[in-house]
Protein backbone atom coordinates (compact mmCIF):
# COMPACT_ATOMS: atom_id res chain seq x y z
CA UNK A 1 0.00 0.00 0.00
CA UNK A 2 2.99 2.27 0.79
CA UNK A 3 4.35 1.15 -2.71
CA UNK A 4 3.02 4.99 -4.33
CA UNK A 5 5.25 7.02 -1.93
CA UNK A 6 8.58 4.81 -2.67
CA UNK A 7 11.13 6.91 -5.07
CA UNK A 8 10.76 5.61 -8.64
CA UNK A 9 14.66 4.78 -8.82
CA UNK A 10 14.60 3.24 -12.27
CA UNK A 11 12.88 6.58 -13.67
CA UNK A 12 15.66 8.14 -12.34
CA UNK A 13 17.95 6.34 -14.32
CA UNK A 14 16.47 6.51 -17.35
CA UNK A 15 17.72 9.16 -19.98
CA UNK A 16 15.54 12.00 -20.41
CA UNK A 17 13.48 12.13 -24.05
CA UNK A 18 13.12 16.32 -23.18
CA UNK A 19 16.47 17.89 -25.07
CA UNK A 20 18.22 20.13 -23.08
CA UNK A 21 17.59 23.63 -23.75
CA UNK A 22 20.41 26.73 -23.40
CA UNK A 23 18.40 29.81 -23.72
CA UNK A 24 15.29 28.46 -21.23
CA UNK A 25 12.81 27.13 -23.98
CA UNK A 26 12.73 23.82 -26.26
CA UNK A 27 13.08 25.43 -29.63
CA UNK A 28 10.80 23.22 -31.16
CA UNK A 29 7.93 24.81 -29.41
CA UNK A 30 8.70 27.74 -31.24
CA UNK A 31 7.12 27.45 -35.17
CA UNK A 32 4.00 26.23 -33.08
CA UNK A 33 4.28 29.14 -30.32
CA UNK A 34 4.41 31.54 -33.41
CA UNK A 35 1.03 30.77 -34.98
CA UNK A 36 -1.02 31.72 -32.27
CA UNK A 37 1.22 34.87 -31.55
CA UNK A 38 0.32 36.06 -35.19
CA UNK A 39 -3.18 35.35 -34.90
CA UNK A 40 -3.26 37.12 -31.56
CA UNK A 41 -1.54 40.46 -33.16
CA UNK A 42 -3.49 42.17 -36.43
CA UNK A 43 -0.37 44.05 -37.62
CA UNK A 44 1.19 40.45 -38.08
CA UNK A 45 -1.85 38.50 -39.46
CA UNK A 46 -2.51 41.26 -41.92
CA UNK A 47 0.89 40.58 -43.12
CA UNK A 48 0.70 37.14 -43.36
CA UNK A 49 -2.71 37.08 -44.77
CA UNK A 50 -2.36 39.04 -47.41
CA UNK A 51 1.53 37.63 -48.33
CA UNK A 52 0.06 33.91 -47.44
CA UNK A 53 -2.86 34.82 -50.79
CA UNK A 54 -1.13 36.19 -53.04
CA UNK A 55 1.30 33.02 -53.33
CA UNK A 56 -1.73 30.66 -52.95
CA UNK A 57 -3.21 32.29 -55.75
CA UNK A 58 0.45 32.24 -57.52
CA UNK A 59 0.99 28.35 -56.70
CA UNK A 60 -2.51 27.41 -58.21
CA UNK A 61 -1.85 28.97 -61.03
CA UNK A 62 1.21 27.74 -62.11
CA UNK A 63 -0.39 24.35 -61.31
CA UNK A 64 -3.03 25.06 -63.28
CA UNK A 65 -0.93 26.12 -66.40
CA UNK A 66 1.69 23.08 -65.80
CA UNK A 67 -1.64 20.73 -66.22
CA UNK A 68 -2.96 22.13 -69.16
CA UNK A 69 0.41 22.55 -71.08
CA UNK A 70 3.19 19.91 -69.88
CA UNK A 71 1.34 17.22 -68.77
CA UNK A 72 0.21 15.57 -72.24
CA UNK A 73 3.61 16.04 -73.95
CA UNK A 74 5.34 14.73 -70.90
CA UNK A 75 2.99 11.19 -70.74
CA UNK A 76 3.20 10.97 -74.58
CA UNK A 77 7.26 11.54 -74.17
CA UNK A 78 6.87 8.57 -71.55
CA UNK A 79 5.10 6.37 -73.87
CA UNK A 80 3.19 7.20 -77.53
CA UNK A 81 0.98 4.96 -76.97
CA UNK A 82 -0.08 6.59 -73.41
CA UNK A 83 0.25 3.75 -71.65
CA UNK A 84 -1.98 4.41 -68.26
CA UNK A 85 1.19 4.41 -66.06
CA UNK A 86 2.44 6.88 -68.58
CA UNK A 87 -0.16 9.42 -67.49
CA UNK A 88 0.97 8.36 -63.81
CA UNK A 89 4.38 9.21 -64.19
CA UNK A 90 3.18 12.56 -65.86
CA UNK A 91 1.37 13.97 -63.14
CA UNK A 92 3.80 13.17 -60.79
CA UNK A 93 6.93 15.36 -62.78
CA UNK A 94 3.96 17.99 -63.27
CA UNK A 95 3.38 18.23 -59.42
CA UNK A 96 7.51 18.14 -58.95
CA UNK A 97 7.54 20.54 -61.85
CA UNK A 98 5.32 23.24 -59.62
CA UNK A 99 6.67 22.28 -56.30
CA UNK A 100 9.94 23.45 -58.12
CA UNK A 101 8.85 26.72 -59.94
CA UNK A 102 6.35 27.63 -56.80
CA UNK A 103 9.09 27.20 -54.33
CA UNK A 104 11.58 29.31 -56.33
CA UNK A 105 9.17 32.15 -56.86
CA UNK A 106 7.63 32.14 -53.17
CA UNK A 107 11.39 32.18 -51.81
CA UNK A 108 12.23 35.51 -53.62
CA UNK A 109 8.63 37.48 -52.83
CA UNK A 110 8.57 36.19 -49.40
CA UNK A 111 12.38 36.72 -48.15
CA UNK A 112 11.82 40.61 -47.74
CA UNK A 113 8.45 39.71 -45.76
CA UNK A 114 10.16 37.69 -43.33
CA UNK A 115 12.89 39.75 -42.75
CA UNK A 116 10.00 42.77 -42.35
CA UNK A 117 7.89 40.01 -39.69
CA UNK A 118 11.25 39.32 -38.00
CA UNK A 119 12.20 42.29 -36.90
CA UNK A 120 8.62 43.47 -36.26
CA UNK A 121 8.21 40.34 -33.95
CA UNK A 122 11.59 41.17 -31.92
CA UNK A 123 10.34 45.01 -31.39
CA UNK A 124 7.15 43.98 -30.05
CA UNK A 125 9.17 41.26 -27.57
CA UNK A 126 11.05 44.57 -26.61
CA UNK A 127 14.46 42.59 -27.67
CA UNK A 128 15.55 44.82 -30.72
CA UNK A 129 18.40 46.96 -29.81
CA UNK A 130 17.88 49.94 -32.55
CA UNK A 131 21.04 51.15 -32.08
CA UNK A 132 22.88 47.99 -32.17
CA UNK A 133 21.09 45.71 -34.26
CA UNK A 134 20.26 45.75 -38.10
CA UNK A 135 18.24 44.07 -40.09
CA UNK A 136 19.42 41.43 -42.85
CA UNK A 137 20.46 43.16 -46.03
CA UNK A 138 18.12 42.71 -49.42
CA UNK A 139 20.93 41.09 -51.21
CA UNK A 140 20.59 38.76 -48.42
CA UNK A 141 16.90 38.22 -48.46
CA UNK A 142 16.69 37.71 -52.17
CA UNK A 143 19.60 34.77 -51.82
CA UNK A 144 18.45 31.23 -53.28
CA UNK A 145 21.34 29.40 -52.19
CA UNK A 146 20.48 28.64 -48.80
CA UNK A 147 22.78 25.76 -46.70
CA UNK A 148 23.66 22.27 -47.68
CA UNK A 149 21.79 23.33 -50.94
CA UNK A 150 23.12 20.39 -53.03
CA UNK A 151 21.43 18.32 -50.14
CA UNK A 152 18.53 19.92 -49.95
CA UNK A 153 17.59 19.39 -54.47
CA UNK A 154 18.80 16.04 -53.71
CA UNK A 155 16.37 15.12 -50.85
CA UNK A 156 13.64 17.50 -52.22
CA UNK A 157 11.24 14.95 -54.21
CA UNK A 158 10.87 12.58 -50.53
CA UNK A 159 8.34 15.63 -49.90
CA UNK A 160 5.93 14.66 -52.52
CA UNK A 161 5.12 11.62 -50.46
CA UNK A 162 2.40 13.58 -47.75
CA UNK A 163 3.52 13.93 -44.14
CA UNK A 164 6.30 11.08 -43.64
CA UNK A 165 7.92 11.99 -46.74
CA UNK A 166 8.28 15.77 -45.28
CA UNK A 167 9.37 14.39 -42.02
CA UNK A 168 12.19 12.51 -43.34
CA UNK A 169 13.03 15.60 -45.29
CA UNK A 170 12.74 17.76 -42.40
CA UNK A 171 14.91 15.40 -40.19
CA UNK A 172 17.92 15.35 -42.74
CA UNK A 173 18.17 19.28 -43.20
CA UNK A 174 16.62 20.19 -39.90
CA UNK A 175 20.21 21.80 -38.30
CA UNK A 176 20.90 23.27 -42.10
CA UNK A 177 16.81 24.68 -42.09
CA UNK A 178 17.43 25.70 -38.37
CA UNK A 179 20.11 27.94 -39.46
CA UNK A 180 19.15 29.46 -42.35
CA UNK A 181 16.20 30.89 -40.43
CA UNK A 182 18.36 32.12 -37.34
CA UNK A 183 20.86 33.64 -39.97
CA UNK A 184 18.57 37.17 -39.64
CA UNK A 185 19.65 37.12 -35.90
CA UNK A 186 23.24 36.19 -36.62
CA UNK A 187 23.46 38.80 -38.99
CA UNK A 188 21.73 41.21 -36.72
CA UNK A 189 23.93 40.88 -34.04
CA UNK A 190 26.76 41.05 -36.66
CA UNK A 191 28.06 37.37 -36.07
CA UNK A 192 30.97 36.37 -37.65
CA UNK A 193 30.24 33.01 -39.73
CA UNK A 194 32.86 31.19 -37.77
CA UNK A 195 31.05 31.80 -34.48
CA UNK A 196 27.76 30.98 -36.45
CA UNK A 197 29.07 27.80 -37.33
CA UNK A 198 30.25 27.30 -33.70
CA UNK A 199 26.63 28.09 -32.22
CA UNK A 200 25.28 25.58 -34.30
CA UNK A 201 27.50 23.03 -34.87
CA UNK A 202 29.01 23.14 -31.56
CA UNK A 203 32.51 23.28 -33.43
CA UNK A 204 34.09 25.48 -36.17
CA UNK A 205 32.95 22.74 -39.10
CA UNK A 206 33.11 23.31 -42.68
CA UNK A 207 29.38 22.66 -44.13
CA UNK A 208 30.57 19.74 -46.08
CA UNK A 209 32.72 18.34 -42.80
CA UNK A 210 29.17 18.87 -40.47
CA UNK A 211 27.30 17.09 -43.14
CA UNK A 212 28.65 14.08 -42.20
CA UNK A 213 29.28 14.48 -38.72
CA UNK A 214 26.74 12.36 -36.43
CA UNK A 215 26.49 15.82 -33.40
CA UNK A 216 24.99 17.72 -36.79
CA UNK A 217 21.57 15.46 -36.09
CA UNK A 218 21.74 14.69 -32.54
CA UNK A 219 18.24 15.77 -30.95
CA UNK A 220 20.01 17.87 -28.36
CA UNK A 221 21.42 20.11 -31.32
CA UNK A 222 18.50 23.08 -30.75
CA UNK A 223 19.15 24.43 -34.20
CA UNK A 224 18.31 20.87 -35.39
CA UNK A 225 14.95 20.94 -33.08
CA UNK A 226 14.16 24.42 -34.16
CA UNK A 227 14.74 23.58 -38.09
CA UNK A 228 13.02 19.87 -38.07
CA UNK A 229 9.63 21.69 -37.17
CA UNK A 230 10.05 24.35 -39.15
CA UNK A 231 10.76 22.19 -42.03
CA UNK A 232 7.81 19.76 -41.62
CA UNK A 233 5.16 22.51 -41.35
CA UNK A 234 6.31 23.76 -44.41
CA UNK A 235 6.51 20.64 -46.17
CA UNK A 236 2.92 20.12 -45.60
CA UNK A 237 0.47 20.05 -49.16
CA UNK A 238 -1.21 23.39 -49.58
CA UNK A 239 -0.40 25.73 -47.15
CA UNK A 240 3.20 24.77 -45.81
CA UNK A 241 4.95 26.35 -48.42
CA UNK A 242 2.55 29.51 -48.08
CA UNK A 243 1.82 30.24 -44.59
CA UNK A 244 4.59 28.61 -42.81
CA UNK A 245 7.34 30.43 -44.00
CA UNK A 246 6.18 33.74 -42.74
CA UNK A 247 5.12 32.58 -39.05
CA UNK A 248 8.48 30.35 -39.27
CA UNK A 249 10.14 33.29 -39.42
CA UNK A 250 7.87 34.86 -36.18
CA UNK A 251 9.42 31.43 -34.60
CA UNK A 252 12.58 32.78 -35.44
CA UNK A 253 12.23 36.19 -33.76
CA UNK A 254 10.73 34.61 -30.63
CA UNK A 255 13.67 31.96 -30.78
CA UNK A 256 15.96 35.24 -30.97
CA UNK A 257 14.51 37.11 -28.18
CA UNK A 258 14.82 34.40 -25.37
CA UNK A 259 18.29 34.27 -26.49
CA UNK A 260 18.69 38.01 -26.15
CA UNK A 261 16.98 37.49 -22.50
CA UNK A 262 19.37 34.78 -21.61
CA UNK A 263 22.08 37.30 -22.07
CA UNK A 264 22.84 36.39 -25.50
CA UNK A 265 24.35 33.61 -27.14
CA UNK A 266 26.58 31.03 -25.86
CA UNK A 267 29.33 31.35 -28.63
CA UNK A 268 29.47 34.70 -28.00
CA UNK A 269 29.90 34.10 -23.94
CA UNK A 270 32.83 32.01 -24.16
CA UNK A 271 34.07 34.52 -26.98
CA UNK A 272 34.20 37.24 -23.95
CA UNK A 273 31.28 38.72 -25.59
CA UNK A 274 33.22 39.59 -28.60
CA UNK A 275 31.75 39.37 -32.07
CA UNK A 276 35.05 40.73 -33.30
CA UNK A 277 37.26 37.67 -34.77
CA UNK A 278 38.60 35.96 -37.93
CA UNK A 279 35.23 34.67 -40.29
Amino acid sequence: MWAHLQPDTKSKNMPSVIAKSTYGHDPIRYPIKAIAYVLSRPSLWRIVLRVACIGGTLAMLILILLFATALKPQAQLISPNLEWWAWLVAVLLVLLESAIATGLLLVVSQSKVQTKLFVATMRMEGQWRENEMVAQSTIKDFNLIKKAFLVRVVTFPIQLVPVVGGAIYSAINATFTGWDYMDRYFDAIKLPSRLQRVEVFGADKSDCSALFHSSTYDVDNEYARFGFMVGFFESLPIVGSVVFPLTNAVAAALFASDIERAGGLSCMQENGGSTTTKT
